[in-house]
């Protein structure tokens, strides 16, 4: 067995209660800084010099043998510098200060020990030890009217749940050292305020290292952090200074980077803007570019077909020069005989079969090739082609066109300023 709780209730529910420690494990450190309302060391646990010391006393038991057989349990209480005073159980009563004996007459809670656990509490076995309800509620009441056990307790529940609350129940306990003169008080309210100005000392130093971090790199975290510190009451001027400057010198670099992005920005819709007229421009001109090469091609296209026609009727002409030179043949050649002939007779005779396939148009053009050397007033070679259908259609406007041409060219020999005929 390591240790044994035994937990004491006091008024009429279970809530309200003290929790007494006792340490029997000789191996295992004290835990000085246990929640136990009062702390009981075992047979040989040993004790470091400086707890009586600080503590003002230790409570111990020892078992003895009777004379009879069997032991018998003594209940003492060390004191610095005067050793260990040794009693009977019935010596010892118990009241809202703690543990009473004869040689301690005024016991007092056990205060929290500065000392760190180093190592998990042992096994415990737990005690109820029951009072009457008239009593436990007197001691309960005693107990809540004094202010050094709500002090040291207010203080013991900062330290381990509410930081924000430290400085205050630090200040209390100053304030009641400056009132209490009682040496058992004052032993009590030092030790906590011991507590008190190590957790204190600690968030200063801790303080001023967050605000070197702040001058020597400032960053948005560590000015959250060094705001939140320079709130406590022991704050310097100096510190809050250099708080303030650095808030200040972040409002103005946000001040700097906001302005920063707004002429990025609008660098940017500037840029936009140029481009988005170049891309306007460049299809314009990509736009009139295109306009220009469908005019081009169009005109070089509309070349291309008047160059074709031309072409096209250069060599139409000169097959029909080529074939009138048969025509003209077989016209004069009929003419010595003495009779007509058909275009499907000049085609056979003379081999070219495409004779008998030309339009009118074709014909009338051939047979004025063919007459272009026939002299005024000589009968046209014309009249040769036999049959009253086309051949003689072909014949009267073969006259009427070189009547037409003599008409004109005597008019043009009178009258210069006449423009030339498109049919002479």
């Amino acid at each position: 067995m390591g240790t044994v709780l035994v937990k004491v209730p006091f008024g009429l529910n279970a809530v309200s209660s003290w929790t007494f420690l006792l340490h029997l494990d000789r191996n295992r450190p004290v835990a000085w800084d246990d929640d136990a309302w009062e702390l009981v060391l075992g047979p040989g646990v040993p004790v470091v010099a400086s707890i009586p010391e600080r503590r003002g006393y230790v409570h111990r038991i020892r078992f003895e043998d009777r004379p009879g057989g069997g032991r018998v349990m003594r209940f003492g209480t060390e004191l610095p510098g005067r050793g260990t005073t040794w009693e009977n159980l019935d010596k010892v009563t118990l009241t809202f200060q703690g543990l009473t004996t004869t040689d301690r007459p005024d016991g007092v809670r056990i205060p929290l020990a500065e000392a760190s656990r180093t190592s998990e509490p042992g096994e415990r076995s737990i005690i109820t030890v029951t009072l009457s309800g008239s009593r436990s509620r007197a001691v309960m009441t005693a107990r809540q009217d004094d202010p050094v056990k709500r002090a040291v307790m207010h203080l013991d529940r900062a330290l381990r749940e509410q930081s924000d609350q430290i400085h205050s129940a630090v200040d209390t306990i100053r304030r009641l050292l400056e009132a209490d003169q009682t040496p058992e008080n004052i032993a009590r309210l030092r030790l906590a305020l011991g507590r008190g100005q190590v957790w204190t000392e600690q968030r200063a130093g801790h303080r001023r290292a967050v605000i070197d971090q702040l001058k020597a790199r400032p960053t948005p975290v560590l000015l959250l952090k060094a705001a939140q510190l320079v709130q406590d009451p022991d704050a310097t001027p100096e510190e809050r200074e250099a708080v303030r400057a650095a808030r200040e010198r972040q409002a103005a670099q946000q001040r700097a980077l906001a302005e920063e992005r707004t002429a990025k920005a609008r660098c940017f819709a500037d840029e936009q803007r140029r481009r988005e007229t170049e891309r306007h421009q460049h299809e314009a001109e990509r736009q009139q570019r295109e306009a220009e090469r469908r005019s081009q091609a169009e005109q070089d296209l509309t070349d291309r077909r008047r160059q074709a026609e031309t072409a096209e009727r250069q060599a139409h002409a000169e097959k029909l020069a080529y074939l009138a030179l048969f025509v003209s043949g077989a016209l004069k050649k009929a003419a010595r005989e003495g009779r007509t002939t058909t275009w499907e007779e000049i085609a056979e005779k003379t081999g070219q079969r495409q004779l008998a396939r030309l339009t009118h148009q074709d014909k009338l053009s051939l047979l004025e090739t063919v007459e272009k050397n026939t002299l005024p007033g000589s009968p046209l070679w014309s009249v040769v082609l036999a049959g009253a259908g086309e051949a003689l259609h072909l014949h009267l406007e073969v006259d009427l066109r070189r009547a037409f041409r003599e008409q004109f060219t005597a008019l043009v020999g009178s009258h210069p300023a006449v423009p030339s005929c498109a049919y002479c």
